[in-house]
């Protein structure tokens, strides 16, 4: 499981890089996005606010995989819910929601990979019998 834990503290770091920068220079997301630059980025903020809770639950599970397998596997699942989402704003554009969707395919690329590598590495490291356990009945 150490792979494991290395991908998930991967993502935790891009994670805090991103609402780092969400944070103290939303701008600079905007334009590295292409997306129109605004004064009105506390959604932005949000999201890097967001982003800090899901890195601190996924601390948990690259901390300690095993002891709650299935908190494990939701980092992968969560992931892929995200890459979804990304799919659906940047290839069909949901909505309406951008004027540039096409903006968001490296945020799909990225949480689709970290989503696939964190579940293979997973599976591939837990022992078989705690594979889809819901806890670890030795602790």
């Amino acid at each position: 499981l150490p792979w494991y834990q290395r991908a998930v503290g991967f993502g935790i770091v891009a994670n805090l890089a991103f609402c780092l920068t969400a944070w103290f220079a939303p701008e600079r997301i905007l334009k590295a996005m292409g997306l129109r630059q605004t004064a009105n980025n506390v959604w932005l903020r949000n999201v890097g606010m967001l982003l800090v809770l899901v890195s601190l639950f996924n601390a948990g599970a690259a901390l300690a995989p095993l002891k709650y397998p299935a908190y494990s596997w939701f980092v992968a699942l969560a992931r892929l819910i995200a890459a979804s989402f990304f799919f659906q704003v940047s290839l069909t554009n949901l909505r309406g929601s951008t004027e540039r969707p096409k903006s968001f395919l490296a945020l799909l690329i990225f949480d689709s990979s970290m989503g696939v590598i964190c579940g293979g590495l997973l599976y591939k490291g837990l022992p078989p019998a705690a594979r889809f356990a819901l806890g670890n009945d030795q602790s």
